[in-house]
């Protein structure tokens, strides 16, 4: 099958992603694709001892999780490929991997970027200018933006912000 969800949420795996996300996508592998958490043993370990019985985990860079995505041993799998940023969503597309929508499920504020102004799409997400502008980006490629945290959700309409 393949992928059959990508998204962007910057706390990579946690319940929301393995109590609704993998039975709604009915997904038997997760790739996390992130070059901070590859590189750290500590939080790679941590995340891929969510794995299960009936789905596994991987934790890898982008370049690394780009060649996993598409290797044919894959092509059997449901794939959900986790980023923590929309950066990364064109990081991947960089290196070949193709997709029609994306899940914007979890940005939140971070300490780091004080002073940059946010915009409050849910209660869990919030993007700044360079987040907005690959908003833009990805919706004037065609991809659809599916912005909400689980799948219970109704989701963000994001044509209420475009003129913002």
């Amino acid at each position: 099958m393949g992928i059959v969800l990508v998204r962007v949420d910057d706390r990579l795996v946690h319940g929301q992603i393995i109590e609704a996300w993998v039975p709604f996508c009915r997904a038997t592998a997760i790739i996390v694709a992130n070059d901070e958490a590859a590189g750290s043993r500590i939080q790679k370990m941590a995340i891929e001892s969510c794995a299960s019985k009936s789905v596994s985990i991987k934790v890898e860079t982008i370049k690394d999780a780009a060649g996993d995505i598409i290797s044919p041993r894959m092509e059997n799998e449901n794939v959900i490929v986790i980023v923590s940023n929309l950066r990364d969503i064109v990081r991947l597309h960089s290196w070949g991997i193709k997709f029609s929508s994306v899940n914007i499920g979890n940005i939140h504020h971070n300490g780091e970027r004080h002073g940059i102004e946010y915009m409050k799409l849910s209660p869990s997400i919030f993007i700044d200018r360079d987040d907005w502008g690959f908003i833009i980006r990805f919706r004037e490629e065609g991809m659809k933006l599916d912005i909400r945290t689980v799948p219970m959700d109704n989701p963000v309409n994001i044509d209420r912000w475009k003129d913002k």
